[in-house]
C-alpha cells in the first residue's frame, strides 16, 4: 500500500480519472439555455440588461454568443431599463435614454423546447 501511494503513475491516473469525473458532473448539471416560458425569458433579459451583465444575457440568446451579448448590453450601458415584457412574439424592453423613453424589441424563438431571444436580424428565405 505504501508503495502505491508513493508511485507517481498512480497519482497521475487518480488525477486524470478525477478530472474526467468532474467534467462529466459539470456537463450533467449545466443549465439549459433559454427559459421555460416567454414571461420568464422577459424577466431574465430585463434583469441582465439592468445589471449590464452580458454573462447572464448570453445563455438567453438564440445566436451570436458572447459578442452579441456584449454589444446588446453595451447598447444599454447609458440607459435606464424600466421594464421588460413579452408581447406580440417578442421581449419588449422599455428604457429611458437621455430623457427619452423608447422600446427595444427582441424577437423570441423556441429552441429545444426552451424560449430564447434573437437580437440579430437574419434574412428569411
Amino acid at each position: 500500500m505504501h508503495r502505491r501511494l508513493t508511485n507517481l503513475r498512480f497519482w497521475i491516473m487518480v488525477f486524470a480519472v478525477g478530472w474526467l469525473l468532474m467534467v462529466f458532473v459539470f456537463i450533467a448539471f449545466w443549465p439549459e439555455p433559454g427559459e421555460e416560458s416567454p414571461d420568464e425569458l422577459a424577466a431574465q433579459v430585463t434583469n441582465a440588461l439592468r445589471a449590464h451583465d452580458f454573462h447572464r444575457l448570453e445563455p438567453l440568446l438564440a445566436v451570436g454568443g458572447e459578442d452579441v451579448a456584449k454589444s446588446t448590453v453595451e447598447y444599454f450601458r447609458t440607459a435606464r431599463v424600466e421594464r421588460g415584457t413579452y408581447r406580440d412574439g417578442a421581449v419588449v424592453v422599455e428604457y429611458t435614454h437621455a430623457g427619452t423613453r423608447a422600446e427595444f424589441r427582441l424577437p423570441v424563438e423556441m429552441q429545444d423546447g426552451r424560449y430564447v431571444v434573437n437580437p440579430v436580424l437574419t434574412p428569411k428565405g
